[in-house]
């Protein structure tokens, strides 16, 4: 199964509900997909899908999902990283009016150095990273890294306060 999530943000992120729901559609992904849509206007038409979920239920959505497919919020790829997981992220972009600046892509950039999570920029690669998962994740995991989750953790804590 597939996650989406895109936060709680007030400001929808069409963008890439609209891009899985495409895939699905036309077959580039086979996968079963399920999503918290938030504040998204759009509506996916080829997967289930909640507007908002309960703390417990996204972690649980989380830890059984194969792949993590999600906004660069802090929230959202903290709990990814406290589950073992390693997301795709894809940022909210200011120019498509999904946030007010472009700082989700300032941290998806410090997250992808740190070999935490897969950044993806555009849909097309999102599709890509989606279809080659596996492939892309043994490639891109920083052994450097692999130990210091609390230490990225605390970070990302101390930043959201």
């Amino acid at each position: 199964m597939i996650f989406v999530t895109v936060g709680t943000e007030k400001f929808p992120f069409d963008r890439l509900l609209r891009t899985i729901d495409e895939a699905l559609k036309t077959g580039e992904i086979n996968d079963e997909v399920f999503a918290q849509i938030g504040n998204c206007d759009y509506k996916p038409q080829y997967y289930k899908y909640e507007k908002m979920l309960p703390f417990q239920k996204i972690v649980e959505a989380i830890i059984n999902s194969n792949i993590v497919v999600s906004h660069a919020g802090t929230g959202s790829i903290r709990m990814c990283l406290k589950e073992g997981k390693i997301p795709i992220v894809l940022a909210r972009d200011a120019k498509y009016g999904e946030h007010l600046d472009n700082h989700q892509m300032q941290l998806a950039g410090k997250m992808e150095q740190l070999g935490k999570i897969i950044l993806v920029r555009s849909e097309t690669e999102l599709i890509y990273s989606i279809k080659n998962y596996k492939k892309i994740l043994n490639k891109s995991i920083t052994p450097h890294y692999s130990n210091n989750i609390t230490r990225i953790i605390e970070y990302l804590d101390k930043i959201c306060q």
